[in-house]
């Protein structure tokens, strides 16, 4: 069981950085069409870097409670019913982190909406990727036998 949730938690987090390398690339091609500043030489490994290191805090305290809010309300469902269900959870925490956040660090409560709905998008890919990917190691395990049966034969 845990080998599953190390498997899911690193896809969670390379789909986390993929989105920092594509959102990068987006305000890399905006700056470009309006002839704006495009930053820094560093400007997009830092901010890879950056959502790395997020991403990494992410996983015990967003990915891993709302995978498994999934996988307990969504136990005698299918793999589609499981995932939604944790994606609802990552919305749900991800939002209440928004929202601590902006009260914490004095964000105008006109932005608040906003950033709280384009966190809700941003973590639903890889809460999605972490409920498949355990969801497929945990039926890989079952089907050549890995785990405790396997031992006790």
């Amino acid at each position: 069981m845990f080998v599953r949730h190390l498997v899911g938690m690193a896809t969670a987090w390379l789909v986390v950085v993929a989105e920092a390398v594509v959102g990068y690339l987006g305000l890399l091609a905006y700056a470009l069409v309006t002839d704006a500043d495009p930053g820094g030489p560093l400007a997009g490994p830092l901010l890879v870097l950056i959502a790395a290191v997020v991403g990494l805090a992410l996983l015990p305290l967003l990915f891993l409670p709302a995978v498994a809010v999934g996988e307990v309300a969504g136990r005698s469902r299918g793999v589609v019913a499981t995932s939604a269900l944790a994606g609802a959870a990552a919305i749900v925490l991800a939002v209440g982190y928004a929202l601590a956040t902006a009260v914490a660090t004095d964000v105008p409560a006109a932005r608040v909406p906003v950033v709280a709905g384009l966190v809700a998008l941003a973590v639903l890919p890889p809460t999605a990727a972490y409920a498949l990917a355990a969801r497929g190691v945990g039926r890989l395990r079952g089907r050549v036998g890995w785990g405790r049966r396997a031992v006790a034969r």
